[in-house]
C-alpha cells in the first residue's frame, strides 16, 4: 500500500538494550512536562485518569487529537455557518483530497455503515426515507460472506437490512435477488479466517448484477494513506472512523464514494429532522475537525513519524535497561495498518510474573497504565506510543521498572 511497510518490516528488530546511551536524542532533559490544566476535571467528579500506552482503543478514549485538530475545533465552537454548506464545503475538500467523488462526515464508522446501508434500500425516496426502519416494500438484504461477520455488522442491520450469509461463490451468486441492496466487504485485519471468496470475484459479480458496494475501512489507519488506498479498490461506498489513526474527532468519520451513493446517505442523516439518522448528527466545529485529521495526516512524513515512536520507545527503555533477563522488540503489526509496539518479554524464573499479572499491576498502581489489550497482542506484554503525551514514556518505563525489580 504505501512505502512505509516495506521501512517498517525492515525496521522491525530487536533493540539492544546496551545501545540505549549511544542514542543522542535520550537526553531527559530535552523534554517538556505533559501539559498543566487549570482544574483537575476528571479528579473532582471523582474519574481515576490512566496513561494510554495501548492503542487509541474506544474503552480507552480513542486517540488523541492532533493540536491542528483541536485548533480548528475551536474555531468552529466561535464561528458558525450553516451545517449544510459547511458539510458540502467540507465534503468537497475531502473528496478532492481523496481523489473520489463525493465524500460526507458521518458520527464516526458504524454510522457510516448505517447511513451507506439505508442509502443503499432507500434510493433517495423520501417516502421510503421516512418509513425506515420498516423495509418490505423496498430491497433490504445485505449479503455478507460468513468469515466478515464480527462485532460491528449489527449496524448493517439498524436500518431495517437482513444479513445474507454466504461460505462461497455459488452461494453468492445463488444469494442475489431483487431484494438485495448491498454486498459488504470487511478489510482482513477484522477477519483472520481469511476470504471464501476474493476481492476481485466479489467486487466483479456485484458490478455485473448492479448491485452497491460498501467497504469497512474502520481501522486501517494509520497511515492516513491507506484512505486514498482503499478508495480505488472498487467500492461505491468506503466508510472510516475518525478518532483512531486519524486522530480527529473520535465522535466523526469518513464515508466516501460514488456521489449518488453519498448523497442518498446524506438524505438519510442528520439535520434532515424525519430521517432515521437523525441522532447521528456531527458538531459543525466537527466537520473542520475531521477535516483538518485528514489534512494533516497525509502530510505525515511516514518514516519520521515510525522514527519518532522508536525515539519515544528508546527513552522508555532507558529507564529498564539494567533489569535481569527482560528483552525489548519493536513489533509491527502486519496488513494494511503499520503500528508499531514495544513487546517485552522475560525470564519467569528471574522474575516471578506472568504477563497478566504484570497487566494487573501497572493497572492498579500509581499513576494507572494500560497497555495493549492480551487478545490484540497474543497474550504477550506490548506498548504502543500513540496515545502519550509527552514525557509520559519516562513515567511508564519507570513504574515498568518499579514492578519487574519487586518481583525479582
Amino acid at each position: 500500500m504505501t512505502k512505509r511497510r516495506s521501512f517498517l518490516k525492515a525496521a522491525a528488530i530487536a533493540y539492544p538494550l546496551s545501545q540505549v546511551g549511544s542514542i543522542p536524542a535520550l537526553a531527559k532533559e530535552n523534554y517538556q512536562a505533559p501539559t498543566i490544566f487549570k482544574r483537575d476535571y476528571f479528579k473532582e467528579i471523582g474519574v481515576t485518569a490512566f496513561i494510554n500506552a495501548a492503542a487509541g482503543y474506544s474503552a480507552y478514549g480513542g486517540a488523541r487529537m492532533l493540536p491542528e485538530v483541536a485548533e480548528a475545533i475551536r474555531y468552529g465552537t466561535y464561528n458558525k455557518a450553516k451545517v449544510s454548506d459547511l458539510h458540502d464545503a467540507v465534503g468537497k475538500r475531502i473528496a478532492n483530497m481523496v481523489g473520489v467523488e463525493a465524500a460526507m462526515v458521518p458520527s464516526g464508522a458504524t454510522a457510516a455503515m448505517v447511513l451507506g446501508t439505508a442509502a443503499c434500500m432507500t434510493r433517495g425516496d423520501r417516502e421510503k426515507i421516512e418509513q425506515l426502519p420498516t423495509t418490505t416494500d423496498m430491497p433490504n438484504e445485505v449479503i455478507i460472506q460468513k468469515n466478515h461477520r464480527y462485532t460491528y455488522d449489527r449496524a448493517l442491520i439498524v436500518a431495517g437490512a437482513k444479513l445474507i450469509e454466504v461460505a462461497n461463490e455459488e452461494e453468492l451468486v445463488n444469494s442475489i435477488s431483487p431484494k438485495t441492496a448491498m454486498m459488504f466487504w470487511l478489510l482482513a485485519n477484522h477477519n483472520p479466517a481469511g476470504d471464501n471468496i476474493s476481492m476481485d470475484r466479489y467486487l466483479k459479480i456485484a458490478k455485473e448484477n448492479k448491485i452497491p458496494t460498501f467497504l469497512d475501512g474502520a481501522t486501517m489507519t494509520p497511515p492516513a494513506s491507506n484512505v486514498i488506498d482503499a478508495c480505488k479498490l472498487g467500492f461505491d461506498m468506503v466508510g472510516f472512523s475518525g478518532g483512531k489513526g486519524l486522530r480527529g474527532p473520535y465522535s466523526a468519520g469518513l464515508l466516501l464514494g460514488k456521489k449518488e451513493f453519498i448523497e442518498y446517505a446524506r438524505a438519510n442523516n442528520s439535520p434532515n429532522s424525519r430521517a432515521l439518522g437523525r441522532g447521528m448528527k456531527v458538531a459543525s466545529e466537527e466537520y473542520l475537525g475531521m477535516l483538518v485529521a485528514l489534512e494533516a495526516g497525509l502530510e505525515v512524513d511516514e518514516e519520521a513519524d515510525f522514527n519518532e515512536k522508536r525515539e519515544v520507545f528508546a527513552r522508555m527503555i532507558s529507564e529498564i535497561g539494567d533489569i535481569s533477563s527482560l528483552k525489548t522488540e519493536f513489533i509491527l503489526d502486519e496488513g494494511m495498518v503499520s503500528e508499531l509496539y514495544l513487546d517485552l518479554s522475560w525470564d519467569q524464573s528471574v522474575i516471578n510474573l506472568s504477563i497478566e499479572e504484570f497487566v494487573e499491576e501497572l493497572k492498579s498502581g500509581t499513576p494507572s497504565i494500560r497497555i495493549r489489550m492480551l487478545k490484540f497482542a497474543g497474550g504477550r506484554a506490548q506498548l504502543s506510543t500513540t496515545v502519550l503525551s509527552e514525557g509520559q514514556e519516562i513515567t511508564v518505563g519507570r513504574r515498568i521498572r518499579d514492578v519487574l525489580k519487586r518481583n525479582s
